[in-house]
């Protein structure tokens, strides 16, 4: 891993592994994409800098527009992933729709994005109001998404399909942003609240007591999590960095066996429904909930399939049972030899 730094974005970037990443990447060979190629070309030395920073190949992604004007500008915007997590991210600076037209639709609030020759890139953050995160991306990727309000149409040859008949004004197109963001909010609160209602049903249709873990107890609760099982001598500090979400991105506890810093017991389902579950915790990694809980015996494996990620763990810390919501990772489960000191 390198650190990376452009303004206040600071990241620490897998640089080969996105090399990796765009090796496979096949672009479509549509009009928008060629016209983009051509400028990857000639693209000055500042901007390939960028590019090369990352080990992101710039013509391999889908270029979105809005058509070519009369002037042969064409301007077009688009998204790279990139390989890494972020260090650092600038405070996310909002204003309502409201507050924007009263101080005559001008915004205050400090820029976020990174302007480097003809590109302004925006760097995308799980934990920001105002975010455009494409669903499905590989894991321990991060989105950078860009914008070329000048780029020219270079195929001389060709026509360009579309022309610009009408630019909707900027303020209107933010204001529109803000007020979707802002419903996007209210939905996860919602989300939130309905989640919780479905576990408390549940744990109260097996007859489970249930008490759910406020937020000071939620984060506490994951940091001995991560301290319980993390193995003698490794660094726990690193281990945090891996498996407790920050400010700008989510992480999950199941990142202990996924990046091998733990073992996981074979046939881990199995296992799990063999152990006493007299006094546990149960945590919704997806929407940061939990519960302790008592006389759990019935939360089978097979249950706690029908959610996403979940972790249940004894009270004691002597195990811990783990279902991803990766397909291919986990589930996991570990036993500690020793349940007498905790670290």
């Amino acid at each position: 891993m390198k650190t990376v730094q452009y303004g206040e974005w600071k990241i620490a970037v897998d640089v080969e592994r996105t090399r990796e990443y765009y090796k496979k990447y096949v672009p479509n060979d549509n009009q928008a994409n060629r016209n983009f190629r051509e400028y990857c070309k000639v693209m000055p030395a500042e901007e390939k800098a960028f590019f090369e920073s990352f080990g992101i190949v710039p013509e391999c992604c889908e270029i979105k527009h809005i058509g070519v004007n009369k002037n042969k500008e064409f301007p077009c915007g688009g998204y790279y992933l990139i390989c890494g997590r972020y260090l650092k991210c600038p405070e996310e600076g909002t204003i309502t729709a409201e507050e924007f037209a009263q101080n005559n639709f001008k915004s205050e609030r400090e820029d976020p994005r990174i302007t480097v020759g003809l590109f302004e890139f925006a760097f995308q953050c799980e934990d920001y109001i105002i975010k455009n995160i494409p669903e499905d991306i590989p894991e321990g990727f991060i989105c950078v998404r860009f914008r070329c309000q000048n780029m020219r149409w270079l195929l001389d040859d060709e026509p360009c399909d579309d022309m610009i008949m009408y630019e909707p004004p900027r303020f209107l197109e933010l204001g529109k942003i803000i007020k979707e963001k802002i419903a996007v909010k209210k939905q996860r609160a919602s989300d939130l609240e309905e989640r919780k209602q479905e576990l408390k049903a549940l744990f109260e249709s097996l007859g489970i007591g249930h008490t759910l873990l406020g937020s000071k107890e939620f984060k506490e609760y994951k940091e001995a999590w991560v301290d319980a099982f993390s193995p003698e001598n490794a660094d726990v500090g690193e281990i945090r960095r891996i498996c407790l979400s920050q400010k700008n991105y989510k992480l999950y506890l199941w990142h202990i066996f996924s990046y091998e810093y733990q073992s996981s017991e074979e046939d881990a389902a199995r296992l799990y429904n063999l152990k006493s579950k007299a006094a546990c915790v149960l945590i919704d990694n997806i929407y940061d909930i939990g519960f302790t809980l008592m006389n759990a015996d019935r939360l089978t494996a097979e249950i706690i399939d029908g959610f996403s990620d979940i972790t249940v763990t004894a009270a004691d810390f002597s195990w811990t049972y783990c279902k991803t919501h990766e397909d291919e990772l986990g589930p996991y489960y570990y036993e500690s030899k020793d349940t007498s000191v905790l670290r």
